[in-house]
């Protein structure tokens, strides 16, 4: 198939891109930074979401389209709800009325499972908005969809924000290891490459119309993952936690009410945390 990934430059945007061209789709990443990858099917149109004319000509003669672009940092987002408002929504929309005129087979949108929490902040209320709007073309020009609410990813090429990484790099730089939220906190994590395979089977037509919840299937307390993390490295740093949770981010729980309307993909995992860990400080180093 020919398949655009709007802000494919971004963490998961890339490893889908790498791993959809290893599967013999054609592949066209859309982001404002370009970076270069040995692929001969990955093609690189350098562009801004919120330049309809841009979207509309990268969108001609593809056939699913997923958007992964816009703010992803709840703490960015925080910041500047008018930029994120601008991007993740109306760029968004952009995109939708792209796929509307192409009549795209089907749009993939990277939402969060932030989007039924009492935290998350901006970056939330921007995911609900652009779910509301592809509820409504869904109703009114039959654009089927699948809505992928990625829980707490983890890799080689994620950033420093994010949070594994950011603890292997006080457990590795800082005087002591610190957390920004409480030490009651706890994940499910998965890792890129098993968030990449779920992104994929989605395809599937039974997910066509559907919300995807995408994490880990196991439970990890933030505490463990710091010890895992400490055993690997051999140090004995001490922690740190703050006495609340980090502004926007949930502790324990992220769900305000039981959701009824996604479908949870139980992925098996390719790689243990423990494996995702090493792999990470070995890239570090």
């Amino acid at each position: 198939m020919n398949i655009l990934i709007f802000g494919g430059a971004g963490f998961l945007g890339k490893n889908l891109a790498i791993k959809l061209a290893k599967l013999n789709h054609k592949v066209t990443i859309f982001d404002k930074k370009i970076f270069k990858l040995n692929f001969k099917r990955i093609k690189f149109v350098k562009g801004n979401i919120l330049d309809f004319k841009e979207v509309l000509k990268a969108t001609k003669k593809k056939d699913i389209i997923y958007n992964f672009a816009g703010i992803s940092d709840i703490g960015e987002a925080m910041n500047d709800p008018i930029l994120t408002t601008k991007i993740n929504i109306l760029g968004s929309i952009n995109t939708l009325t792209a796929a509307k005129f192409y009549k795209i087979k089907r749009y993939i949108f990277a939402s969060s499972i932030y989007v039924l929490s009492r935290q998350g902040g901006f970056y939330k209320s921007s995911k609900q908005s652009v779910e509301s709007f592809i509820d409504e073309f869904n109703k009114k020009d039959k654009l089927k969809f699948t809505i992928l609410r990625y829980g707490s990813v983890y890799g080689i090429d994620s950033d420093k924000r994010n949070g594994v990484k950011k603890l292997i790099h006080s457990a590795l730089h800082g005087k002591a290891i610190v957390y920004g939220g409480t030490s009651k906190a706890q994940r499910r994590f998965i890792h890129i490459d098993d968030a990449v395979n779920a992104s994929i089977d989605i395809l599937n037509s039974k997910f066509i119309n559907k919300r995807v919840l995408i994490t880990g299937s196991k439970i990890t307390k933030i505490k463990e993952l710091i010890k895992l993390i400490k055993n690997i490295l051999k140090i004995d740093k001490k922690v740190f936690f703050k006495r609340r949770p980090m502004a926007g981010h949930y502790d324990k729980n992220p769900y305000n009410e039981i959701p009824k309307k996604q479908i949870v993909y139980k992925a098996k995992s390719a790689i243990s945390l423990s494996q995702g860990i090493l792999k990470i400080i070995n890239h570090i180093k």
